[in-house]
C-alpha cells in the first residue's frame, strides 16, 4: 500500500506549483481543440509542441504533454457525435451510436455521456496505472544489457505485430527504422558509418526530427489529400443540454468495464486507444441487458468506448515509464522528449528519476480537473472550431511543426529531415506500412544495438549464452509469441476474405 500511496502523494504534491497548473491548462485546451479537428489527434499534437517542451523542466514537460493526451482523447468525441467524423480512429464506434442520438435530437445525452465517461475513465485509471507500474519499477535491478536488449526487441515486435495489418510490411518498416538509426557514430568505437560522405550526418540524423516527420508530417500530408470540408458532413448542430443523472446512470457499468479494459489493453505495447475502445465496446455489448441497442444509439456503447480510450492514456504510460517501451506513437514522442532531457529509456528510468512518475500523475490529475470544470463548455465552443476551413488548419499545423522542428537545434537541416521523412511516411501510409513501427525503430534502434553488442561482449560473443538467461529468454519468448499471433491473425483474416465470396454465391436467394 505504501508503494501505491507514495507516487500518488508525490503527484498531488506537485500540484502546488502554479506554473504546472498553467501549462496543464494550456495543454488540456490545446488537446481538446486538436482532438476536435477530424484527421488530427494526439500524435500530431505532440509533434507540433514537442520541441517547445525542451525549454521546460522534465516535470512540467511531462505534465504538459499528458494534459494534451487527456484533452485530445476527450475532444475527438465531439466531431464523432455531431458530425459523424471521428476525430481519431479510436472514436469510430462513438460515431455509430453518437450520430444516431444526435439525429434523434438527443445531442445533449450523447455529449453528456461521453463527457462523464471521459472523466470517469481517466480518473479511475490513474490508481490502476500506479498499481501496475510500481511492480515493473521493482524489477529494474534485475535488468542488465541482455534483458534490456530483449525489452527493446519485444517493443519493436509488439508494435510491428499489433499496428500493421500486414506483419511482413510491419517488419520492413521496423527494418527501415533500424537502418536509419544505424546512420552516424558506432556506439562502441565511435567511428562514423553510413554517412555516404555527407559531413552533416556523420553523427546521425536528429531522432526527434525523424520521428516528427514520420508520425506528424506524414499525417498532415495524408490529411491534405482529402478533399472534403468538415462543414460538408453536417448540418447546423442543435443546442445541447446536459442530461440528468437518471439518464446517465444506465451507462455506469459500461463505463466501469471500459476503464478496466482501456487501462489493460492500453498497457500492451503498440495497442493504444483504438483496440482498447474496440474490445471495450464488444464486452459492453456482451454484458448489456439491451445489446440490440448497440449501433442504434446506445449510451452504453458510447460510455464503454469513451471510458476505454481515455483510460488508455494511463495504460500507455505503464510500459512507457515502467519498461521504456512506448505504448503508442504518441508515447514514442514522449520518450523522445525525455531523451532530449537526458533520460535513457529503460526499466531504470523511473527509479533513477521518480519525479517523472509523479509528474505523470500530476498531469493526468490536473488535466482531469480542468476537464471537469470546463469540458462541457469547451464541447459547445468546439462546435465553432470544427467548422473551420480544413486547408487553413492543416497549413497552420504544418507551419507550427516546421517552426518547432527548427527550434530543436536551430538547424535548417532538421526541418529538411522532418519534411523528407514526412514524405517517406506518407508513402508508407499509402501502401500499408506502419510509420509507428518505423518511428519506434528509429528511436530505439541505437539502444537496441548498443545493448546487444555490450551483452555479447559480456558473454564472449556467445549469442546463445546471452539469450538463455532466464529473464532474457522469457521476454524473447513473449516477443516471438506476439509475432506468431500477428502472423496467425493476418492469415486468418486473409482466409476469411477468400471464403467470403464463396459464401455469398452459395447462399440462397
Amino acid at each position: 500500500m505504501t508503494d501505491l500511496l507514495t507516487p500518488l502523494f508525490g503527484g498531488v504534491a506537485l500540484l502546488a506549483d502554479p506554473v504546472l497548473w498553467a501549462l496543464v491548462l494550456i495543454g488540456t485546451v490545446f488537446g481538446v481543440i486538436v482532438g476536435a479537428m477530424p484527421g488530427l489527434g494526439t500524435t500530431l499534437a505532440y509533434g507540433m509542441v514537442l520541441p517547445f517542451t525542451f525549454v521546460m523542466s522534465p516535470v512540467n514537460g511531462v505534465a504538459f504533454l499528458l494534459a494534451i493526451s487527456v484533452g485530445s482523447q476527450y475532444g475527438n468525441s465531439i466531431p464523432a457525435i455531431l458530425m459523424g467524423v471521428p476525430g481519431s480512429p479510436a472514436a469510430v464506434l462513438t460515431v455509430i451510436d453518437g450520430q444516431k442520438l444526435h439525429k434523434r435530437g438527443q445531442s445533449g445525452l450523447a455529449l453528456g455521456v461521453a463527457f462523464v465517461a471521459a472523466l470517469g475513465g481517466q480518473l479511475a485509471s490513474i490508481p490502476m496505472f500506479v498499481l501496475l507500474v510500481v511492480p515493473l519499477m521493482g524489477l529494474a535491478y534485475s535488468f542488465l544489457y541482455p534483458e534490456i536488449f530483449a525489452l527493446y526487441f519485444l517493443g519493436m515486435i509488439a508494435l510491428v505485430s499489433l499496428t500493421g495489418r500486414n506483419v511482413v510490411k510491419g517488419l520492413v518498416a521496423a527494418a527501415f527504422g533500424v537502418t536509419i538509426a544505424l546512420i552516424g557514430l558506432d556506439p562502441i568505437n565511435l567511428t562514423s558509418r553510413l554517412d555516404f560522405g555527407f559531413r552533416e550526418i556523420r553523427s546521425g540524423f536528429d531522432e526527434v526530427a525523424v520521428v516528427i516527420g514520420l508520425l506528424a508530417v506524414s499525417e498532415l500530408f495524408r490529411s491534405a489529400r482529402q478533399v472534403f470540408q468538415w462543414g460538408d458532413v453536417t448540418g447546423e448542430a442543435k443546442a445541447a443540454r446536459f442530461p440528468s443523472w437518471k439518464a446517465i446512470r444506465p451507462s455506469l457499468p459500461a463505463m466501469f468495464g471500459g476503464t478496466i479494459v482501456g487501462t489493460i489493453v492500453g498497457a500492451i505495447p503498440g495497442a493504444g486507444a483504438t483496440p482498447a475502445a474496440m474490445v471495450s465496446y464488444q464486452q459492453a455489448q456482451l454484458f448489456s441487458k439491451h445489446p440490440e441497442e448497440f449501433g442504434n444509439g446506445s449510451i452504453e456503447g458510447i460510455a464503454a468506448n469513451e471510458a476505454a480510450q481515455n483510460a488508455s492514456n494511463s495504460g500507455e504510460l505503464i510500459p512507457t515509464l515502467g519498461l521504456g517501451i512506448p505504448g503508442s506513437g504518441s508515447m514514442v514522442l514522449l520518450l523522445a522528449a525525455l531523451n532530449v532531457q537526458g533520460f535513457v529509456p529503460g526499466p531504470n528510468m523511473v527509479n533513477a528519476a521518480p519525479e517523472l512518475l509523479y509528474a505523470s500523475i500530476a498531469g493526468l490529475l490536473a488535466a482531469t480537473i480542468f476537464l471537469l470544470l470546463t469540458g462541457w463548455r469547451m464541447a459547445t465552443l468546439m462546435l465553432k472550431a470544427v467548422m473551420l476551413d480544413r486547408q487553413v488548419v492543416l497549413a497552420l499545423s504544418l507551419a507550427v511543426v516546421v517552426l518547432g522542428t527548427y527550434a530543436i537545434n536551430t538547424r535548417i537541416l532538421d526541418v529538411f529531415v522532418a519534411l523528407v521523412f514526412g514524405g517517406i511516411g506518407y508513402v508508407m501510409l499509402r501502401y500499408g506500412y506502419s510509420t509507428a513501427a518505423a518511428a519506434l525503430a528509429v528511436f530505439l534502434g541505437g539502444e537496441f544495438e548498443r545493448n546487444l553488442r555490450i551483452g555479447l561482449n559480456f558473454h564472449d560473443n556467445d549469442f546463445f549464452a546471452m539469450i538463455s538467461r532466464p529473464i532474457t529468454a522469457t521476454i524473447l519468448a513473449a516477443a516471438l509469441a506476439i509475432f506468431a499471433y500477428g502472423l496467425y491473425r493476418q492469415l486468418r483474416n486473409r482466409r476469411n476474405k477468400d471464403e467470403a465470396p464463396d459464401q455469398s454465391i452459395s447462399s440462397p436467394g
